[in-house]
């Protein structure tokens, strides 16, 4: 069971630190009333932020390892069944995570 819920924290922080590269803008745009401004982030600023998705999906992975390594224990799933809930997992749930995440670390750059 260790040996799966590892494999869960490793795969969830390669899996979001992906999602943040993708994702996670390393500029922004000020409107103002002479036009816009674009500032861009620093390096350091932009990969905590990313660091910090990653970690945010490492422990959405294992807790995901963790419910598929039980339901496999207690109920016969399929391997469609399987594959349904890691997808599940990645597309509706982890990007929910990431969101809320998000509103926090914007809540945070706000007030320092």
């Amino acid at each position: 069971m260790e040996k799966v819920i590892r494999k869960g924290f490793f795969y969830g922080f390669l899996i979001g630190i992906a999602i943040a590269i993708l994702f996670i803008k390393h500029y922004e745009i000020i409107t103002t009333t002479n036009g816009n401004e674009l500032n861009y982030l620093k390096v350091f600023d932009y990969f905590l932020v990313i660091l910090k998705r990653g970690i945010v999906s490492s422990f959405f992975g294992a807790l995901l390892a963790f419910i598929i390594y039980k339901l496999n224990d207690s109920l016969t799933m399929s391997k469609k069944m399987k594959i349904g809930a890691i997808i599940f997992g990645i597309v509706v749930v982890g990007p929910v995570i990431q969101y809320l995440m998000s509103l926090r670390i914007d809540e945070m750059i706000l007030f320092n």
